[in-house]
């Protein structure tokens, strides 16, 4: 998913790690991106079982990537977003039509300069998102090489505050053909620590801790198009709250697969 989901906390989509060769020219291109959760969180220490969550998020966004010298700039427009997480509506309704604006350097590494919403939810989890939301290509790889990359996200909004570290080894897997066209197949395994807190109506502050396992594979096209890929993780979460004695295990299960939207 960076942009990480932990108990309570609002999940954009949610993915291991992406970032993008450059394209040959401008270009919008539309990115379907589908999310299956599930969480089950450990309430033995407040004298429960297990609590177990499921669900299903769908998005649309549109990315201009426009070249520049030493990278592109990158605009980003939420055109949808549907999710049967425990959410208030109108917070996915304000996301919508909601746009990001920043860089992305020779490498693919995405930073967010700007936001139209900065104290939506939705919004700040895409922001962290979007810096590795294309595989991370090293300029002249070819099949067989591997490199390392490492993301540190910082997520600041009035529910939660997160600091995040995420190493990724990508190797080139070779030539493939994605939905029709000759592409490049960029495997990933990354592994994620994190740390901060997370305000709760009923429980208050609490204290968080994560880790986080994923693997991926992505697709660029011959012309450096980002074609989609998938992904896979399984997170672990201790959440620490007065009104518990013992730390809460948090155990996390996500699919995640980004299509060229038609």
């Amino acid at each position: 998913m960076s942009g990480r989901f932990i108990a309570g906390a609002v999940p954009f989509v949610i993915w291991g790690s992406m970032a993008a060769v450059a394209p040959e020219a401008p270009s919008t291109t539309k990115y379907r991106i589908d999310t299956k959760l599930e969480q089950i969180v450990d309430l033995s220490a407040m004298g429960q079982g297990n609590q177990t969550t499921s669900f299903d998020q769908h998005a649309i966004i549109s990315v201009a990537l426009t070249d520049t010298i030493g990278g592109q700039i990158m605009h980003v427009v939420i055109d949808s977003l549907t999710s049967t997480a425990p959410v208030p509506p109108e917070m996915i309704q304000k996301a919508q039509g909601a746009w990001l604006h920043g860089t992305v350097d020779a490498w693919g590494r995405g930073k967010v300069t700007a936001t139209s919403a900065d104290s939506n939810e939705m919004v700040s989890q895409l922001k962290g998102v979007m810096a590795r939301f294309f595989p991370i290509v090293k300029p002249g790889a070819k099949a067989g090489d591997s490199w390392l990359d490492t993301a540190t996200v910082d997520t600041k909004t009035p529910a939660q505050t997160m600091k995040s570290v995420t190493i990724t080894n990508y190797t080139h897997g070779g030539s493939v053909t994605r939905d029709g066209q000759p592409a490049a197949r960029i495997d990933a395994a990354s592994s994620t620590t994190g740390a901060g807190t997370m305000e709760n109506p009923m429980a208050g502050t609490m204290d968080v801790e994560l880790k986080d396992t994923a693997t991926s594979s992505y697709f660029v096209g011959s012309n450096g198009r980002f074609l989609g890929g998938e992904s896979s993780s399984d997170g672990k979460s201790l959440v620490r709250t007065p009104m518990a004695p013992d730390p809460i295990p948090v155990v996390i299960k996500r699919t995640t697969t980004i299509s060229v939207a038609k």
